[in-house]
């Protein structure tokens, strides 16, 4: 099954209105605009409890670009937060879509 995130606003710290649940999926497609984000990966955890979050983070300047990778959740920040964005920079904008191994 696929899932979508559709251009949000990278927020200062992780949340769930920037979390993507995308059960069993074998690609992220990633388009960042405006500013760096941060993003994580996460699995499930046996038995339905919760998200194991990956320690590390990967930095994503703006582009667009396809991963490889198994997981079944996704969450992005913004790199710099919007307090310290120049007045006239715009927040980074995000747009994920994942495939399944099936789908791909």
């Amino acid at each position: 099954m696929s899932a979508a995130l559709n251009n949000v606003t990278a927020p200062d710290k992780y949340t769930t209105a920037a979390t993507l649940s995308c059960p069993n999926t074998a690609r992220i497609r990633l388009r960042v605009n405006n500013q760096a984000i941060f993003w994580q990966r996460g699995t499930q955890n046996p038995g339905g409890g919760g998200i194991a979050w990956l320690e590390e983070e990967e930095l994503a300047l703006p582009c667009s670009d396809s991963f490889d990778e198994r997981c079944d959740a996704v969450r992005i920040r913004a790199a710099i937060p919007a307090a310290e964005l120049p007045p006239s920079a715009k927040p980074a904008q995000v747009t994920i879509s994942t495939r399944t191994a099936e789908e791909v």
